[in-house]
């Protein structure tokens, strides 16, 4: 097993490395919080959040395959297989205590790796613009749609720039991995899903269409060791808008993050 504590650059160089980055690496954190991103997206979405956390917390960026430095790689198409994987590069380079953050699609990872054994389980999961598994989804699938409509709708439901939809080379490079995530996320469903053994907060969009507020708050009943819950403002992408609402989110997070910094009494509201 790679050493916890070995530099960053010595991580990223293992097979379970690749998964990982550190923008601002503080390998003295007391904390850290481990994002994974939404369909379509890589680690980058989450670099501006790096000096915006506090001090004692370091920002650990998911990489899927299929994407920015993982491009070669073929996307991983079934959940047991990524959840598996997933699970397995958070044993090898993630120390303890961590917190794991998802949106959207990258919430349910969060969720189907932390239901499985994990010999060091996230002092808490936050779940960001993500329905509970029981909740079908509140849209139309797009995935199997022909390349036209579906680089259409790409822009309004997985917010993917114009710029990149209006390059065919680039499109031909991104599409598999495009579908495979959407397929992941319009697919997922447990009609009787299992608890999670940690303790959840949710976070959601006031005009989110993808993640209805009633279909964040379903995950309460999931979440027997403790359950939070906020609203922010903004639609499905609201962690990333360029204005006050990710800054909402942000001051949130932090605040969540402190609650669980080592040596605090863990509490949690109604």
């Amino acid at each position: 097993m790679p050493d916890l504590h070995a530099s960053p650059a010595a991580a990223a160089g293992t097979t379970s490395g690749r998964w990982f980055h550190r923008p601002l690496p503080r390998p003295g954190a007391r904390i850290r919080l481990v994002c994974v991103p939404h369909a379509g997206a890589g680690a980058a979405v989450f670099r501006p959040w790096a000096e915006r956390l506090g001090p004692d917390t370091e920002l650990v960026t998911v990489r899927l395959p299929g994407r920015e430095s993982r491009l070669r790689e073929p996307p991983v198409r079934e959940w047991p297989a990524l959840a598996r994987e997933f699970a397995a590069a958070l044993g090898e380079q993630v120390a303890a205590p961590y917190l794991l953050f998802g949106h959207s699609m990258g919430a349910m990872l969060a969720y189907e790796t932390v239901v499985r054994p994990l010999a060091r389980p996230p002092e808490r999961v936050l779940l960001s613009g993500c329905r509970a598994p029981d909740v079908p989804r509140a849209l139309p699938a797009i995935h199997r749609l022909p390349p036209e409509r579906f680089r259409a709708e790409l822009g309004r439901l997985a917010g993917t720039p114009a710029d990149v939809l209006d390059d065919p080379r680039l499109m031909g490079l991104l599409e598999p991995m495009l579908r495979a995530d959407i397929r992941l996320a319009e697919s997922w469903w447990h009609p009787a899903p299992a608890p999670l053994p940690v303790p959840v907060t949710t976070f959601w969009g006031a005009d989110d269409e993808v993640a209805p507020p009633k279909a964040v708050a379903a995950w309460r009943v999931l979440a027997p060791l403790g359950f939070r819950g906020h609203r922010v403002g903004g639609d499905h992408f609201f962690p990333f808008l360029p204005h006050g609402h990710a800054q909402d989110l942000l001051g949130l997070l932090n605040a969540e993050i402190t609650l669980c910094l080592p040596g605090r009494r863990r509490s949690d509201g109604p």
